[in-house]
């Protein structure tokens, strides 16, 4: 069922006006089989016994006729908008009291059997139009009957009835307790009619509020089931699917149609449906892709005759479902979090207390060195490399040391206009004057003179050189150069800078570690540097991609948010 159809249901689709002409058309309709049954199975009877009281047959059929007539008129100017409809019925329950009575008249007044008839009318007013409905009709057949009693007490009859059993009433006392007998029993019906059809509507008024609010429960849980982002599925107590929701299906990857019907265990095998705690499994989706996903699994407390209907009503067990992966990995990046910024604060007490003992060693070394250097005799070869020893590693764990701390402290760039073509040559320079593992490297450039970036050109340059000094290790002994460029992509125009070298590469296996903190492969290195260049990037809206693989170079793709227009 759509939500359109249950829109229909609850927007009535009839008011009051159009139920009473239905009803009185339906009336009509009564009218005409009831005078047609009735005077046909009078007519088999007569044939038989001749003891029922009957005019001609050219009367009856002229009769039938006239009856058939007005019936048809009143149908079609039932069809009338602009119709009192109340009035209107008011005249035709009053008219079929005339039609009885004159029925009633013909086939032996006090004597006809038709007398009877004369409760429908009563009855179908009062239950058309409720107590008032009954009452006029009530009123009218007793001052109708009346007349026929007074016409049948002054002997004025038809003449045919003395060819049956027919007795004349002459005393006045019987007939009037006919009369008393016959108007009490009318307005009677009509009370109880009136009262009947009273009940009648509320009890039809209550259904429909109950429709409509059942309807609009039903909508509610249409609403609900269709647009909530948890994937619900409910299951029969056999264990197929009886319903399955858009988020089911975009979790698992599903059609509805696909699973509607089948066993939930030829889908979702790892799902434990006799446990109300939450559980979490791995999950693979139609195309193939492996996935985390929470799930609970609870029972629907109904009786067996609830049981019973479409789905999801046929249902006793639903099954609600999440896809965690991003979660769980958030809760990883968290708790990773956490345990560098642990880590981060003690590198950096670390690298406050041995920076100081390591200059004051660095310096000693220098010192040393030069006073030797005054004295040739006394400074042999052996003096000479262990004081460069202690240099180059005194310089190196310096560098950790400063790498611990940019890695340690927060980043707060300093957004400014900065031009990428002066601030990668710049990087370049510093490097290859100040970086043994670059004085031999072969940089080349690729970058326009016209780009500008909003970004903090201490920190980003800072990245820059990790990169390249990374690179530049790569490259070891090729003969091929490493190539920095830039450009500008998409119409966000974000800037691009790439650093490719035609290395060694990365392995595969070690390519999703490469940022974390103390992750190298270098003996001379403490794994500090693509995680200061992620965490560099990140802090000014950027991202960082390594493209590589075994024996076929690397390149570095850094991805900054668009800056101020190309000049």
């Amino acid at each position: 069922m759509s939500i359109f159809t249950i829109f229909r249901k609850i927007k009535p689709v009839t008011d009051s006006e159009e139920q009473l002409r239905a009803h009185l058309l339906w009336y009509l309709f009564i009218r005409v089989i009831l005078f047609t049954l009735l005077i046909g199975i009078t007519l088999f009877l007569q044939s038989s016994e001749r003891q029922v009281i009957l005019p001609s047959q050219l009367i009856i059929f002229l009769f039938l006729i006239f009856i058939y007539t007005y019936s048809i008129l009143s149908a079609l100017f039932l069809k009338k908008k602009s119709l009192l409809l109340r009035r209107f019925g008011k005249i035709q329950v009053c008219s079929d009291t005339l039609f009885i009575s004159l029925l009633v008249y013909a086939t032996g007044g006090t004597q006809s059997i038709f007398t009877p008839v004369y409760i429908l009318p009563i009855l179908g007013g009062g239950l058309i139009m409720h107590r008032i409905g009954g009452l006029i009709p009530a009123a009218a057949a007793t001052l109708l009957y009346g007349g026929v009693l007074g016409l049948e007490y002054m002997q004025f009859i038809p003449a045919y009835f003395h060819d049956y059993r027919y007795t004349v009433i002459t005393e006045y006392q019987v007939s009037t307790s006919i009369f008393a007998l016959y108007g009490l029993i009318f307005f009677l019906i009509a009370l109880l009619s009136g009262l009947l059809a009273r009940k009648l509507r509320t009890a039809e008024d209550a259904l429909s509020r109950s429709e409509m609010k059942y309807d609009q429960l039903l909508l509610l849980y249409k609403q609900i089931f269709d647009d909530i982002i948890t994937g619900i599925i409910t299951l029969d107590s056999a264990g197929r699917i009886t319903s399955f929701n858009p988020a089911a299906a975009s979790i698992t990857g599903y059609a509805p149609e696909e699973v509607t019907g089948r066993l939930c265990s030829l889908f979702f095998p790892g799902l434990v449906t006799d446990k109300r705690d939450r559980q979490v499994t791995d999950f693979r989706k139609k195309d193939g892709k492996k996935i985390r996903i929470g799930y609970t699994c609870s029972k629907l407390h109904m009786t067996s005759s609830d049981q019973v209907g479409d789905p999801p009503f046929s249902s006793n067990r639903v099954i609600t479902l999440q896809d965690v992966s991003k979660i769980e990995k958030m809760e990883q990046q968290m708790r990773h979090a956490e345990k560098m910024a642990a880590i981060g604060e003690l590198s950096a007490s670390i690298a406050h207390d041995f920076r100081n003992p390591l200059a004051a060693i660095s310096g000693s070394a220098q010192i040393l060195a030069m006073d030797k250097k005054s004295d040739a005799d006394t400074y042999s070869i052996t003096d000479r490399n262990l004081t460069a020893i202690i240099l180059r590693e005194s310089e190196r764990m310096a560098n950790t040391i400063t790498d611990f701390l940019h890695y340690a402290q927060p980043v707060n760039p300093q957004p400014q206009q900065v031009n990428l073509f002066d601030l990668v040559h710049e990087t370049i320079d510093q490097l290859v004057d100040d970086r043994q593992e670059c004085s031999d490297c072969i940089i080349e450039t690729d970058v326009p003179e016209d780009i500008d970036v909003e970004a903090d050109a201490q920190l980003l340059q800072l990245a820059l050189s990790h990169v390249l000094r990374n690179s530049c290790y790569a490259a070891g002994e090729s003969s091929m150069p490493v190539v920095c460029s830039a450009r500008m992509e998409g119409e966000s125009r974000e800037t691009v800078i790439e650093i490719a070298d035609h290395g060694s590469g990365i392995e595969p296996s070690i390519q999703d570690r490469v940022f974390e903190p103390f992750f190298t492969t270098r003996q001379d290195s403490a794994g500090l540097g693509l995680a200061i260049v992620q965490q560099i990037i990140a802090s000014h809206g950027g991202k960082v991609e390594i493209i590589s693989a075994a024996n076929q170079g690397c390149r570095v793709i850094i991805r900054l948010p668009p800056g101020p227009p190309i000049r």
